[in-house]
């Protein structure tokens, strides 16, 4: 093999060569045939290379990306046309070491040339196997995610063809569900209501956290449930209410409207039309109602879903905060009669801490030593944290896990068509400001007998467009016989106790 080295090591980088680039090695093969195939190759190669380049240079590259995911009918055809061109690829590696090596030449080179050559094949294939994967892996997630059609024609974000996608919408208001059905609870309770109001120019968006508490929610006009409550208010009269044990009364907490609704739904057949869910749609129409904007988008995401979701991201970086009221904050437990704290896991330390998803989940959840007011501003701050540190990188190596858990935890009637426009939408939030609105008794919200048109108002002036601050512009001229004042320190970073719960 000494002696045939150079033919070798050419062998061996044409081999090389045609795992790099498919079809490559080939086009100095002998048969004049293959060499053909290897040019063919090579230039197919080239133009969708060039197609691929330019659609991300023109839209971006999660745009781009996104264009092909939101087609879930052509997904299954990409897949059998990656598996076709992955076996092609193999196969030209093969042929490559096959047509190239010295003729004639050592044995021991030609085992080491054909061992080259299969872990450059398997390599290949490898790669082919996990795109197939992950393009069938697209499609049923896509499928089962993105395909619930609108709740009523015309309802949804207006996409628009075009260089701007929104250019026909400035807000889209999504509703944010974070549902509850363990095994030790009776129905589904939605625990968490956000409303995550986004303008589409800047991507500046408002958080609204709805107190799950509230009582005398309005109900949406037409709602099959003012058949119950003629009042148009979910609880009005307080005796009607399905959610109220034998004899107890004020159980019709908008928290407990998805259950009354899907309750009605069983004792009343066509009620509700066969497509809709009716705690979803009930809780849509009643947040609109409150908030007095119209919800685009509803997104549902079970709890172990949410859990599930931040192990995937790696963990979120938190501000920890003790219990409004004091002291740490616990992880489960409850409240007894004598006011006492019972039953509770383990307790948080305050400070800045990187959580998992058990104890995101927990922060965001944990009332038992405080109140709904205090669990609202947890909620928002780490549904601020997962927009601002989700790492596409870290997401695409977890990406078969994020769809497992995407298929069995998630629901939203966005349309696979948007996706190419949210994604942008959401590239667009994370850089801009994130502020948000609290409903809370230091906002004059009181649950049990709220003043919803003062809600209106609380929403409406935290979407508002913030107005630019005029800044002095201080003298830079001392005063003659006085010394000109020192340079201003920055201020403290705020410790996790005294930072109030309104920020994060």
């Amino acid at each position: 093999m000494a002696a045939d080295g150079p033919r070798w090591r050419r062998a061996l980088a044409l081999t090389a060569l045609g795992t790099l680039v498919p079809g490559a090695g080939l086009t100095r093969a002998r048969n004049r045939w293959l060499g053909r195939l290897g040019w063919l190759m090579v230039a197919a190669t080239l133009v969708v290379l060039g197609t691929v380049a330019y659609a991300v240079w023109t839209r971006g590259f999660s745009s781009a990306v996104l264009d092909v995911v939101s087609r879930p009918e052509a997904l299954r055809p990409a897949a059998f046309v990656i598996a076709a061109w992955g076996f092609l690829w193999c196969a030209s590696i093969l042929l490559t070491a096959v047509q190239v090596r010295p003729r004639p030449g050592g044995r021991l080179g030609a085992v080491l040339l054909g061992a080259f050559a299969a872990v450059m094949a398997g390599s290949v294939g490898a790669g082919t196997v996990v795109a197939v994967d992950y393009a069938l892996i697209t499609r049923d997630t896509v499928s089962a995610v993105f395909s619930a059609p609108p709740t009523q024609p015309g309802v949804g974000a207006r996409v628009s063809e075009g260089a701007d996608p929104w250019a026909a919408q400035a807000r889209v208001n999504l509703l944010l569900l974070g549902s509850d059905a363990g095994s030790d609870r009776t129905g589904i309770r939605t625990d968490s209501m956000i409303v995550a109001s986004i303008d589409t120019r800047s991507g500046r968006t408002t958080l609204v956290s709805m107190p799950r508490n509230l009582l005398d929610a309005p109900l949406a006009p037409g709602s099959p449930l003012r058949a119950r409550y003629p009042s148009g208010r979910f609880g009005a009269p307080d005796r009607t209410c399905a959610q109220n044990a034998p004899g107890e009364t004020g159980q019709c907490q908008l928290t407990n409207l998805y259950g009354e609704a899907e309750a009605y739904a069983l004792d009343h057949p066509g009620a509700y039309a066969k497509a809709i869910v009716p705690g979803r749609e009930e809780v849509r129409g009643s947040v609109q109602q409150i908030v007095g904007l119209p919800i685009d988008h509803v997104v549902v995401i079970d709890l172990r879903g949410f859990s599930l979701l931040v192990d995937a991201m790696g963990g979120i970086d938190v501000n920890v905060k003790d219990a409004g009221t004091g002291g740490p904050l616990p992880i489960g437990g409850h409240v007894t009669a004598d006011n006492r704290v019972v039953g509770v896991k383990e307790w948080f330390r305050a400070g800045r801490q990187h959580l998992d998803g058990w104890h995101a989940l927990w922060y965001a959840r944990s009332r038992a030593a405080d109140s709904d007011t205090y669990r609202q501003a947890r909620q928002r701050c780490v549904v601020q944290a997962i927009v601002e540190q989700a790492d596409p990188a870290a997401m695409v190596r977890q990406y078969p896990r994020l769809a497992r858990i995407a298929r069995d935890n998630i629901y939203t009637d966005i349309p696979a068509a948007s996706l190419p426009a949210f994604v942008e939408l959401v590239e667009r939030a994370q850089r801009a400001r994130l502020n948000s609105v609290s409903l809370t008794l230091d906002d004059g919200i009181k649950p049990w007998a709220p003043d919803y048109a003062r809600i209106r108002a609380l929403v409406r002036r935290g979407i508002a467009a913030p107005t630019p601050a005029k800044a002095a512009t201080p003298s830079t001229t001392p005063t003659p016989g006085r010394p000109a004042a020192p340079p201003r320190r920055p201020p403290a970073t705020p410790s996790p106790t005294t930072t109030p719960y309104a920020q994060c």
